[in-house]
Order: structure tokens, then C-alpha cells, then sequence
């Protein structure tokens, strides 16, 4: 069965865009959120909202834009 792969990752592409939304606008409400049971500074919510929109930029390339290249066998 193969995975299809362009279909996970625009899947992730919009996970990753919500997360990065929810993550900004905590960190500018000031409201930490437990990481692994720890609470962290609102300010690590930031830094989490970049990345995961880091995340979204490269999974919507992947799904959305990339081309498939097919192999050409020559007989």
C-alpha cells in the first residue's frame, strides 16, 4: 500500500497553519500553556508560533506546489 504523501502534507499544511494562529494569538493574550505538564512563559508561545508557521510554509510547499516527478524508464 503506498502513502500518499502530497495528501499528508497538506493535511499537516493546515494542522500547522491553525497551531501557529491559536500559538500567536496566546502569546499575545499573555496566556502560557502547559508544555509536558510544565508551564512556560508566554513568550515561549511565540517562539512555537514561528516554528510551527515555519512548519505550515514547508508542508504547503510540499502539498500544494511541488510537482510529482515521474520516472522515465527508457526500454
Amino acid at each position: 500500500m503506498k502513502i500518499p504523501w502530497k495528501e499528508v502534507c497538506k493535511f499537516l499544511a493546515g494542522a500547522f497553519f491553525v497551531s501557529s494562529g491559536v500559538l500567536f494569538y496566546l502569546y499575545l493574550t499573555g496566556v502560557s500553556v502547559p508544555v509536558f505538564g510544565y508551564m512556560v512563559p508566554p513568550e515561549v508561545n511565540g517562539v512555537r508560533s514561528i516554528i510551527h508557521f515555519i512548519f505550515f510554509l514547508i508542508c504547503f510547499y510540499l502539498g500544494f506546489i511541488r510537482k510529482e516527478r515521474l520516472l522515465h524508464r527508457r526500454p
